[in-house]
């Protein structure tokens, strides 16, 4: 196998599933739209791996993720309808479908905990976790510092539970 074929493989093996949470909960809960986004992702990682005159990528986890969120957002957007929660995937193997149920239920609880977040926490770790929009970029959206940024997710992130799988060091 080719250096980038070795690159792209253990990508692939080491950040595959987290993408593939990342985007089936940007999906609404669809594990079919979510993977999609990470076909899509892994197929541009493809691209930039082959390609000499593209800079080398510093944080492939938060790149990956990007890029599935971003094609599944888009790809939501281009329907006329919204993507309900129940009744969406298509017919799919079992450990798919059991992905899907793990990832429905992991879904529900973060979006409750969200929720009772307090607003502004609420709204920094939705531009900045989900929308992907850097500190500073959310600092400018919601019109604060950037350490009030960091501050307000730090906050969420210590009153949300720990995700199922989670890693414990930084990933950034």
């Amino acid at each position: 196998m080719s250096p980038a074929g070795d690159e792209w493989e253990t990508l692939y093996r080491k950040y595959g599933r987290k993408v593939l949470h990342v985007a089936t909960l940007a999906a609404g809960g669809s594990a079919h739209d979510g993977w999609d986004g990470v076909q899509h992702a892994f197929s541009k990682a493809w691209l930039h791996l082959t390609d000499p005159s593209k800079p080398p990528v510093d944080n492939w986890a938060g790149w990956l993720r990007k890029s599935a969120v971003r094609y599944v957002v888009e790809a939501a957007k281009g329907e006329a309808r919204a993507l309900p929660l129940l009744d969406r995937d298509r017919q799919q193997d079992g450990p798919l479908l059991e992905n899907w149920v793990a990832v429905k239920e992991e879904y529900q609880g973060i979006l409750k905990a969200v929720a009772a977040l307090p607003a502004r926490q609420r709204q920094a770790l939705a531009l900045c976790c989900i929308a992907g929009f850097s500190v500073k970029e959310t600092a400018l959206i919601m019109d604060i510092e950037d350490g009030t940024v960091r501050s307000l997710i730090s906050q969420a992130r210590q009153a949300l539970p720990p995700r199922r799988g989670e890693e414990t060091g930084d990933e950034q």
